[in-house]
């Protein structure tokens, strides 16, 4: 038999276009067989075939198809969820209260602002009140440092 480095490139697609037929063919008298013999067996305990796997007698097995399951709905884009806190130095600074903490939220509490501000802040910029807003927030008493003695 010979290698299949002696083939050319034609003859190897040739080869390839004759193995997928047989490959066709054997499984197609594959199929035929085992119908035919689960045919037998189901007339052999006086039930047709179709019964047996629920088919109407008049559908052919080569057309029968699972059926798929529904495709879900694409949702629409959701909108942003509305402030819960705002910067009240820039009303363009908000945050949901969800996710990672923006750093100015961070700067603010860390200079001892209260959170309820930011929260009447984003409260008042929904109502379109900017002179209700506090513009700093307050400054915390300094820490004294104690230094060790040497």
């Amino acid at each position: 038999m010979p290698s299949l480095a002696d083939y050319n490139l034609p003859q190897l697609k040739q080869l390839q276009a004759r193995v997928l037929k047989e490959i066709e063919k054997r499984e197609s008298d594959t199929k035929a067989s085992l119908l035919k013999r689960l045919r037998k067996l189901a007339q052999d305990e006086g039930i047709s075939l179709d019964d047996l796997l629920g088919r109407d007698a008049g559908t052919p097995p080569s057309t029968t198809q699972r059926e798929r399951p529904a495709a879900k709905p694409v949702s629409a884009k959701k909108e942003p969820l509305p402030a819960k806190y705002c910067n009240p130095n820039n009303l363009g600074q908000s945050w949901s209260g969800r996710g990672r903490k923006p750093g100015w939220f961070a700067a603010w509490v860390a200079n001892g602002g209260s959170i309820t501000a930011l929260e009447n802040a984003a409260s008042a910029a929904r109502k379109g009140r900017r002179g209700a807003l506090a513009l700093a927030p307050v400054a915390a008493a300094p820490v004294p440092t104690v230094l060790a003695a040497e």
